[in-house]
């Protein structure tokens, strides 16, 4: 009876070992946020009808806003006035979206807003460069900031 016992604890500290020396691997997080180029004031956005305000300069790059989102089920929701100009791509993953705006002094500022309540749930600081999404990362310029499962900034 001695063998079998032995013989049971040597494999369970053998798996043990092993389990300890096996790397960890991470799922990468994959994210549905699709690009939104707007080239009007007015645009769509998968289930979503945005509406960024009138143009500001006329080039069709920045909108001096409000922003309003309107849902399928044709409620609506505007986002504080202070969100602009809007400038640039946005995207959106139908519950999130991603909103870049002139800081001032040549410099950005990306808000994540919930598409249901136009509320803010996340603000990068002050960048220069482009938005990017890659990997689970969101980048601000040279700067990234890891998405949660929930595909929001961590803080």
């Amino acid at each position: 009876m001695k063998a079998p016992a032995q013989a049971l604890a040597v494999a369970a500290a053998l798996l043990a070992t092993t389990a300890q020396a096996a790397p960890r691997r991470s799922i990468p997080l994959v994210c549905p946020y699709q690009p939104v180029e707007p080239a009007s004031g007015k645009l769509h956005a998968d289930v979503l009808i945005l509406d960024l305000g009138p143009t500001a300069g006329g080039e069709g790059k920045a909108w001096k806003g409000p922003l309003t989102i309107a849902q399928r089920d044709g409620t609506t929701c505007t986002a504080d006035a202070a969100l602009a100009p809007i400038e640039g791509t946005l995207y959106s993953d139908g519950q999130h979206l991603l909103v870049t705006t002139s800081a001032g002094g040549g410099g950005r500022r990306l808000v994540v807003l919930s598409t249901t309540s136009c509320q803010p749930l996340w603000k990068s600081g002050t960048f220069t460069g482009q938005v990017r999404l890659r990997d689970g990362i969101l980048y601000t310029g040279k700067t990234g900031t890891k998405l949660n499962p929930d595909c929001l900034p961590q803080p």
